[in-house]
């Protein structure tokens, strides 16, 4: 090759070089970039996992996403009384149409906000007088309450019109009590209603004449006679007083240790038993003719009551009566069978015709039975077939809770909604609302709603058990939480993926690239070397000829 043409080819390899050295370093520089993107889009995601919404917290702990309309309207889920959004200077948020109906009802100051009028509850007519029924007639022009709604509130007259939220009495709203096992036995035994009877009587003594069934008062009836009649005993002793009988409660059985024998089949046993269990049940709580006052306090507990039903009535069925006993005479094989049937959960078959029951143990095992529907075997529950040593009742679990129906709440419909409107219509009145359009309009937002709560710039006024409302921060009012956005993060954690996902191909192709640059750049080397020489050779010998 010529010295001029290797010259023009070192050249060119130079220049290649110094091109794929530039790629290079541009490659290296892509590369940089991607590992920043990655360490961006990591720590973004680390965020995101502290990521919290704000919820709204029954007292049947459903939770739901917090929002306006859970907090500013009348329903089970706010127990129906307002959760007020209020600002820095204790004002009312109202949504932009409710808003609209305060100021066309006379209620508050188009331009400040503030109360316009002393409170009235003025007549049907009343459209803007600044009354609680202009108020009400102006949120449904507005669409925010049905016209149903406001007339049976009307319907209520003065009685619908209370100071409720600014200390007039408090409606007893609360839908259920919860006690601790000890606590709901003694409120079995202890609970009265208006009349002073006690709620959770059991009436045993009518229930069984009613339904035909003859009472023996001793546990040595005549084997003729007295075949067939039903005897009561209390520790193995029969209960002689009708009275006590007549005033014997759920609470007396579970306190005490009571049995039901008799001269009979396990079978008339069976149905005797039954019944017993079907009006301990009823008391509880189930069936359509159920004790308004009891367990049924939902649709997840009336379904357990009628699951430990069926649970309980099995272990009643007369051919799974457990181990004879013993007993030369009717009045021992009567107190043999009590005794056994107080260390098992079935009916005991003994000699001489005797069949014996512990009520106590039916009892203990319905409400058993009731736990598990409502809890699963989680908390260790369960009930032997026969052996009460096997078994693990649920009144041996002393921190358990029992849900009551609240004995003096009120439940009708127009009342709950009277006093609902009433407590707006009354802190409106004290307080005014906010003329802000922006947080006016954006108060319906969950997620503006989410963010003014959390950063301070909204907070909740909620009722106190004085009977006003105060303003504090949203997690003192016993309903808002602040939770884990799992959807947030879910998002999140998807986003990351394809971004890293994205990042990596990206980063992977980029190694190809300079992959194929360093063996481009290896061969130009070589190439570069041997042209380099060969110059340096024909130099060498172009001087050496000329020298010579």
């Amino acid at each position: 090759m010529g010295l001029a043409a290797s010259q023009a080819r070192f050249l060119a390899i130079t220049a290649r070089k110094n091109n794929c050295e530039l790629q290079s370093m541009q490659i290296a520089q892509e590369k940089l970039s991607i590992t920043r993107e990655q360490q961006k889009a990591a720590q973004e995601y680390q965020d995101s996992l502290s990521a919290t919404k704000l919820v709204w917290d029954t007292i049947d702990d459903d939770v739901y996403d917090l929002s306006y309309d859970i907090m500013m309207k009348p329903s089970a889920l706010n127990e129906y009384d307002p959760y007020l959004i209020t600002d820095t200077q204790g004002k009312l948020v109202l949504s932009t149409s409710m808003f609209n109906a305060a100021v066309v009802a006379g209620v508050i100051d188009a331009k400040t906000g503030d109360p316009k009028v002393s409170r009235s509850m003025g007549t049907t007519a009343s459209t803007n007088d600044g009354s609680r029924n202009a108020f009400l007639y102006q949120l449904g022009v507005q669409n925010q309450i049905d016209t149903s709604t406001i007339n049976a509130i009307y319907s209520l007259g003065i009685d619908g019109y209370t100071n409720s939220g600014i200390g007039g009495d408090i409606i007893d709203k609360t839908i259920a009590n919860a006690y601790t096992t000890n606590s709901f036995i003694h409120y079995l035994s202890d609970a009265k209603d208006e009349n002073n009877n006690a709620l959770y009587n059991l009436n045993l003594s009518d229930l069984l004449s009613s339904n035909g069934h003859t009472l023996c008062y001793t546990t040595s009836p005549n084997k003729n006679n007295d075949k067939n009649k039903v005897i009561i005993t209390k520790n193995g002793n029969a209960v002689t007083d009708t009275s006590e009988l007549a005033k014997l409660t759920l609470g007396d059985i579970l306190e005490g240790s009571y049995e039901i024998s008799g001269i009979m089949e396990a079978s008339k046993l069976e149905e005797i038993a039954t019944l017993i269990l079907s009006k301990m049940a009823e008391t509880l709580g189930r069936g359509e003719a159920a004790n308004v006052k009891g367990l049924n306090v939902d649709d997840e507990s009336k379904s357990a009551l009628d699951t430990a039903y069926d649970f309980t009535k099995a272990l009643l069925n007369s051919t799974l009566t457990s181990s004879s006993s013993s007993g030369s005479t009717v009045s021992k094989s009567i107190n043999n069978a009590i005794s056994k049937a107080q260390d098992t959960n079935n009916i005991v078959k003994g000699n001489n015709g005797v069949t014996a029951l512990s009520l106590t143990n039916m009892l203990t095992s319905y409400l058993t039975y009731f736990a598990i529907s409502m809890d699963g075997y989680k908390t260790g529950l369960y009930i032997d077939n026969e052996s009460v040593s096997k078994s693990h009742y649920i009144t041996e679990l002393l921190d358990y809770y029992f849900i009551v129906k609240n004995d003096n709440a009120i439940t009708e419909q127009d009342a709950l909604n009277a006093d609902f409107y009433n407590m707006l219509y009354n802190q409106l009145c004290m307080n005014g609302a906010t003329t802000d359009t922006i947080k006016q309009q954006q108060v319906t937002d969950p997620d503006y709603l989410n963010h003014a709560l959390k950063n301070g710039q909204l907070f909740v006024s909620s009722l106190n058990n004085d009977g006003y409302f105060y303003q504090g921060h949203y997690t003192l009012n016993g309903h808002v939480a602040e939770v884990a956005d799992e959807d947030a993060i879910a998002q999140a954690e998807a986003e990351y993926n394809v971004k890293k996902s994205q990042l990596s191909y990206k980063e992977e192709s980029l190694d190809l690239d300079l992959k194929n640059i360093d063996t481009e750049l290896s061969a130009l080397t070589t190439e570069y070397d041997t042209v380099k020489n060969l110059i340096s050779k024909n130099v060498e010998k172009v001087f050496t000829m000329f020298s010579s």
